[in-house]
């Protein structure tokens, strides 16, 4: 299948703004750029919205659902290749899972590189959720029925999350990512070739959110998801890919290793770019209705 008129269109913006040479600039101008993007006029509503700090200095942002609790939990981590983005650039994607799932939503601005390099990223997200857990009561939530979810660098950072507190003896309810990064360049997957230039997200601009965000590359089977030896008594998971974006055949690759360690894995690959969820709400309402579901399940641990 081609790109639909739709998509293209959003190419050819974003190529206007310049959003596909954001690695031409330093980090600290990309992120200027990016917040130069207009405000959302019209945002989702929700309950409420409360802006803290989880584990004393990581921000987050929760949203509530209409109603009384104890809701569930979601911990959200943006996209942004590790370097960019930030709680406001997804204030509408969490308003609607929040909405949609009818679970608390705790967006989490996690440690960016190149000042907080790898492993600063992951261990701020697991800081954050262990929080969540301990503290969820006091928001009337449930820390018990909690998920991570994320897209991109995000959703490296909620599959991350979820292996290392697995690796603790806390199985989650859910696990989701959107397009989420898994492998390190030097792995060579065929879809870093094959959709190299032209579909916003480039192979060299994600080499350069690998480089800031792992400066020592021999540190890159460490880093890797992928790489990692046991996918066993990882939680369910939901995975969703864009046929036109490089990290394609990783989150691929992912989903089917969940699988093979039996693992209950959703997998669906869209005719889109990378950065399609915020804005496709068929995806929005897959991930939401995946995520109210499992929540809603018997508690795993």
């Amino acid at each position: 299948m081609a790109l639909s008129e739709a998509i293209r269109q959003n190419i050819a913006y974003a190529q206007q703004k310049g959003f596909d040479k954001l690695h031409l600039m330093p980090p600290a101008e990309t992120r200027a750029l990016m917040s130069s993007l207009p405000k959302n006029p019209d945002p989702s509503a929700v309950g409420r919205v409360l802006n803290t700090t989880a584990d004393g200095d990581i921000p987050v942002r929760l949203y509530f659902p209409e109603g009384e609790g104890p809701f569930p939990v979601v911990a959200y981590f943006h996209g942004g290749g590790f370097v960019l983005m930030s709680l406001d650039t997804h204030d509408e994607v969490c308003r609607q899972l929040c909405r949609l799932s009818e679970a608390v939503v705790m967006s989490v601005d996690y440690r960016l590189a190149p000042e907080h390099p790898f492993p600063a990223g992951p261990a701020s997200s697991l800081r954050a959720v262990r929080w969540l857990r301990q503290h969820a009561a006091e928001f009337g939530a449930d820390g018990h029925r909690l998920a991570v979810a994320g897209d991109s660098a995000g959703g490296y950072m909620a599959l991350s999350v979820a292996r290392q507190l697995a690796a603790e003896g806390i199985t989650l309810q859910a696990q989701f990512a959107a397009y989420p990064v898994t492998d390190h360049y030097s792995a060579g997957h065929a879809s870093w070739e094959e959709n190299a230039e032209g579909y916003i997200l480039t192979a060299p601009m994600m080499r350069w959110f690998w480089d800031n965000f792992l400066p020592d590359a021999a540190r890159a089977e460490e880093a890797s998801l992928l790489r990692q030896a046991d996918f066993a008594g990882l939680p369910p998971a939901l995975i969703l890919t864009a046929n036109y974006d490089p990290l394609r055949d990783e989150g691929r690759a992912y989903a089917e290793q969940l699988h093979a360690a039996g693992v209950e894995t959703t997998y669906q690959n869209y005719e889109n770019v990378h950065g399609f969820f915020g804005s496709t709400p068929e995806a929005l309402q897959l991930a939401a209705s995946f995520l109210k579901e499992k929540l809603n399940a018997p508690i795993y641990a």
